[in-house]
């Protein structure tokens, strides 16, 4: 198989994957994580700031920075079936890869959410507002002090804030 088909097949795994988690959604907040003097760490930020024109009464979208667990209360004022919270992540992959993060990934800390624990975050999120809790990383490229995102970071920041949008509205 090419690398182009390769490629092809993961993003659309990727994809599905997306999909599968927000199956069914009625209300879905997004919570974006991140430092934006840290380049590409801000992605998360970015994601939220696309989608920020796109909310409605079904997608809510918060800036969460380095402090998701601080959203606890708005996010379940709109009664979330859905939490999706976005980060950059060390997948150990090539820059603007993402995945969903799964359960056994974030207890072998993969994930962090900055202040706590991200399955304390998800477990506090299911515990108040019933949601399910998913998480979602982006290989960063750069780190270091720096204000603006790579052009892998950007691209990934897009295709995933257009796939949101596509699939809820797939979904309605």
């Amino acid at each position: 198989m090419s690398l182009s088909l390769r490629i092809i097949k993961k993003a659309k795994q990727l994809l599905n994957k997306l999909a599968l988690f927000l199956k069914d959604a009625k209300t879905v907040v997004v919570i974006g994580m991140g430092n934006e003097l840290r380049a590409d760490d801000a992605v998360g930020l970015h994601v939220i700031r696309l989608l920020k024109p796109q909310t409605t009464h079904r997608l809510q979208v918060f800036e969460g920075h380095m402090t998701p667990e601080a959203f606890l209360k708005p996010a379940c004022y709109f009664h979330p079936t859905h939490v999706l919270i976005i980060d950059a992540a060390e997948l150990h992959t090539t820059p603007g890869r993402w995945k969903i993060i799964s359960s056994y990934e974030l207890e072998e800390g993969l994930f962090t959410t900055h202040a706590i624990p991200a399955t304390e975050v998800a477990a506090e999120f299911q515990r108040r507002c019933g949601a399910k809790v998913a998480f979602l990383g982006i290989q960063p490229k750069r780190r270091d002090i720096l204000l603006s995102l790579s052009i892998e970071c950007q691209r990934a920041a897009q295709e995933i804030a257009d796939s949101i949008c596509r699939i809820l509205i797939e979904n309605t």
